[in-house]
């Protein structure tokens, strides 16, 4: 623990935290003192459902004075024109660690479970929260203002919570407290856990609770000798002081509200019976089967505050998330929130969090009020927060277009009238790269290329079912067709036969006669993830179902992902309902030398059969993990993982040299590599990481890709000089989840691609979750926050990840001639509501939106295991 101490130290002073507060305390807005004028806006005020246009805000004091549309007779002591943007409230955040589990995450920052026991009902979120953690200025950069900061949910009864505004120096100034219609003051929250988080207290400790039935046992004898200590105090019977059941008599008192993290039906169920035993009310927090118990939930007026994520999965008891959970509940009666959870999802992107709700249903105001209203009354703020109306805290975020949309970003966030985020200023925090030296500017956005000209033949064609060169003919029409070789075709048409792609071109050039016919308002090609684990690494996340590292020697290179490959794990089918049609699995990050990688369809039965190469790379892992991987037994440093590096390829250069050698795979695989027979594909954050492997792919004349590349942005100009691609880190990769991802940022791709390297974007790997992420939504999270244009991040995903792995001969682009894989949507394949509709391979549908729909949603859910080509578009394992 000792060792950690200088670097965050250091970090510290290299941001100015011991000088500075970075979280914003005094910030006033141009005329704060009078009133300020904020005109020219759609302003969503939280509590109906369409914008007011042409709006205005008015504020002074740091109070909402007016809103309305055009301008007021009011004078204003200054006026800020918005220029057509849109005023939301700030955000509220019912679900956040933000101040507890610091950036950068590492162990002198965690202060988010207290793990001496599994009761802690004493402990306080408030005794721990760092008000110069990055964490809360990506916050309000994400357009947040107000929190409730908890302890994490390892203990049955994890502590105190802290209700904050994000503004302030230290916490006393950041504190606030909620109001009871009864005039009592509400102090916060009680965090309180049940499920696989709590029970693993004991399972890593052999320390009760082992099992759900402890878990409520531990919390009902708390709150029991609660109940028995408030009638003592309420007697006047002199008891000593008691700091560990005072918050529960709080509770009992109504003085504090329950937070209870839980995940499956039957275990929000056991929240609602204990808070009904005890009488004190409760928030569920999570709620992944939420929908499953959604009428008992309407009925007992339970709220739920859940957390989105894009994929189900990393812990048995997410398996049953689904998107439309926030949908279903609503629909039902039930009071809903959306949380962050930060950092399971990030407060910067806390509006695509929101997005997903809408994706699974919810409409637009309803989940702009699940983030604003709703949370302000659960945490019984609304008082002061929330919306924006007369008498109201001047909290508001001011957005450059429609709330939920991809290319929307947050440009200003205000509390109280004060600004605490600008873009002008402040972009880092939004877009990563806020601990970059001083004097290092982040790249800005370069305008992109003039796509080619799609080429038309003219000649007109018909298309006839009942010929013999016209069975089995299948036609997509598409409003918009991304074929990824050139310009969008309007109104286009692909013609496919035999699982290739026999005509592509405008609608207009071709008659369709008894021909099967599909329609979508999008079309692309099907989705390659140039670097995932996706088929090593399964969604129970349990030794049975992972396999990506093996840990007896950090040099492995005669693994090959092809002999662990499962064709059959769910999340390929999730993945493939979700467009992707092609993985490229890599080994996981443990070992220096992971292994040979494979390149897979999502389709397949086998692997033999889904195998597109079997042996596509070499992986070599650089940086933190791999010099972690082996404690006591090395390498313990990046000294140390580059010397094992090029020792294996200096004793695989002799080897291969020798005629009469014997058989060794470890020096087989390094030989491949040194022949140039496959490319090398270095995995590394760092930005001397990254100078590592270039260093050494260049003395053993290796064929290199950077993979991963956090800070590839940073040396742009070595990168085009090496000639080497970079698989890119997912978008969203969480910034400062380790020293080494510090410096992430969203325009990564954008400003590699303008400096002329060659880009791909990959999705990785995930230890928790979720558990894979979806690729779609990591590109387009690079287009619109990341400024990438939209046909050249859809090109990272298609035809550029084809031409780096090989395989653009038959995938990548819809050509003539080449597989038919093709992926339809409802809308922009880019905005986040946008649905998958219809994913086809080889010509075959094997997703169907429509079919998903008409299924239960019991049968929604993940199933124990995928069921290949032949089990239908959705059905598959039931």
């Amino acid at each position: 623990m000792v060792r950690f101490a200088p670097v965050v130290t250091a970090l510290s002073l290299a941001l100015g935290v011991a000088a500075t507060p970075t979280t914003p305390a005094v910030q006033p807005a141009k005329g704060a003192g009078g009133a300020t004028l904020y005109f020219n806006a759609a302003v969503h005020t939280g509590t109906g459902d369409r914008p007011i246009e042409n709006g205005y805000v008015l504020v002074k004091g740091g109070k909402i004075e007016a809103v309305g549309s055009g301008k007021p007779d009011a004078a204003a002591e200054s006026q800020v024109d918005l220029k057509g943007a849109v005023v939301i409230p700030g955000m509220v955040d019912t679900h956040s660690h933000i101040g507890l589990w610091s950036r950068p995450n590492v162990p002198g920052n965690s202060d988010g479970n207290e793990m001496s026991g599994p009761v802690q009902s004493g402990v306080r979120a408030i005794d721990a929260i760092n008000p110069d953690d990055p964490g809360i200025r990506m916050a309000t950069a994400g357009g947040i203002t107000t929190a409730n900061i908890m302890p994490g949910s390892g203990n049955v009864i994890g502590g105190e919570t802290l209700y904050v505004k994000l503004r302030g120096g230290s916490v006393e100034a950041m504190r606030v407290t909620g109001r009871l219609p009864n005039g009592t003051e509400v102090l916060g929250g009680l965090k309180m856990a049940n499920g696989e988080n709590p029970k693993g207290y004991g399972k890593n400790r052999q320390q009760a609770p082992f099992t759900r039935m402890k878990v409520a046992a531990l919390q009902r004898e708390t709150f029991q000798k609660a109940k028995e200590y408030k009638a003592k105090l309420d007697a006047g019977t002199k008891v000593d002081r008691d700091v560990a059941l005072e918050p529960l008599v709080e509770v009992l008192e109504r003085k504090r509200t329950v937070h209870f993290h839980c995940h499956r039906a039957d275990d929000i169920l056991t929240a609602v019976r204990i808070a009904e035993e005890f009488g004190f009310e409760l928030v569920l927090q999570h709620a992944t089967e939420g929908y499953r118990v959604a009428d008992v939930l309407a009925k007992k007026k339970i709220p739920a505050s859940l957390t989105l994520i894009d994929s189900p999965g990393g812990k048995a008891e997410t398996i049953g998330l689904l998107e439309e959970n926030a949908a279903a509940l609503e629909k039902a009666g039930v009071t809903v929130a959306i949380n962050t959870d930060d950092s399971v999802t990030e407060s910067r992107f806390f509006l695509y969090t929101g997005s997903i709700a809408v994706r699974g249903g919810l409409p637009e105001a309803a989940a702009l009020k699940a983030m604003t209203l709703t949370p302000a009354r659960l945490m019984h703020l609304d008082h002061r927060i929330g919306s924006l109306e007369k008498g109201k805290d001047a909290d508001f975020v001011v957005l450059s277009g429609a709330p939920f949309s991809t290319y929307t970003r947050v440009k200003q966030t205000f509390i109280e009238g004060k600004k605490v985020f600008d873009e002008d200023t402040d972009r880092g925090y939004r877009d990563g790269g806020f601990a970059l030296a001083a004097g290092e500017k982040l790249p800005e956005r370069a305008a992109a290329p003039p796509l080619g000209r799609f080429a038309e033949d003219l000649v007109f064609r018909t298309f006839d079912g009942t010929t013999d060169s016209g069975k089995g003919v299948t036609a997509v029409l598409a409003d918009e067709l991304h074929t990824a070789t050139g310009a969008v075709i309007t109104k286009g048409v692909v013609v496919i036969k035999d699982g290739k792609v026999l005509h592509v071109g405008l609608a207009t050039g071709v008659e369709l006669k008894n021909v099967t016919t599909l329609k979508a308002k999008h079309v692309t090609p099907g989705l390659i993830d140039p670097y995932c684990v996706a088929g090593l690494t399964g969604a129970w996340n349990i030794p049975a179902d992972q396999d990506q590292d093996e840990l007896s020697d950090p040099n492995q290179a005669d693994l090959r992902v092809y002999d662990g490959f499962n064709p059959r794990e769910p999340l390929l089918d999730f993945l493939q309902a979700n467009g992707v049609t092609v993985v490229h699995t890599t080994p996981g990050r443990q070992n220096v030398i992971a292994g040979q990688s494979g390149v897979f369809r999502t389709d397949g039965a086998t692997v033999e059969t889904a195998a597109l190469k079997p042996v596509a790379a070499l992986v070599v892992n650089l940086g933190e993990a791999p010099k972690e991987a082996y404690k006591g037994k090395g390498p313990g440093t990046r000294m140390g993982t580059a010397a094992l590096v090029r020792k294996a390829f200096a004793e695989a250069d002799a080897y291969r040299k020798k005629k009469d050698a014997p058989r060794n795979a470890k020096h087989d695989a390094l030989a491949a590599a040194l022949d140039g027979t496959v490319p090398v594909y270095f995995a590394a954050h760092r930005k001397d990481d990254i100078q590592t492997a270039l260093r050494i792919a260049a003395e053993f004349k290796l064929k290199p890709v950077i993979a991963l590349g956090t800070e590839a942005y940073r040396m742009t100009d070595e990168l085009k000089a090496a000639g080497v691609t970079v698989v890119v880190h997912p978008t969203m990769q969480r910034a400062g989840s380790s020293m080494e991802t510090l410096n992430t940022f969203t325009g990564n791709a954008a400003a590699l691609r303008a400096a002329g390297v060659p880009v791909a974007i990959g999705t990785s790997f995930e230890g928790y979750v979720p558990k894979v992420r979806v690729l779609r939504h990591e590109v387009a999270m690079a287009a619109g926050r990341g400024g990438l244009d939209p046909e050249l991040a859809l090109k990272a995903v298609t035809l550029d990840a084809a031409k780096l792995l090989g395989i653009d001969k038959d995938h990548g682009s819809i050509e003539k001639g080449k597989v038919a894989d093709l992926v339809l949507y409802d809308g922009d394949p880019f905005e986040h509501a946008t649905h998958v509709t219809q994913t086809i391979m080889a010509g075959r549908v094997v997703y169907n939106r429509d079919d998903y729909l008409r299924l239960p949603f019991e049968r929604r859910i993940l199933p124990l295991l995928a069921g290949g080509p032949g089990a239908g578009c959705c059905l598959s394992g039931w």
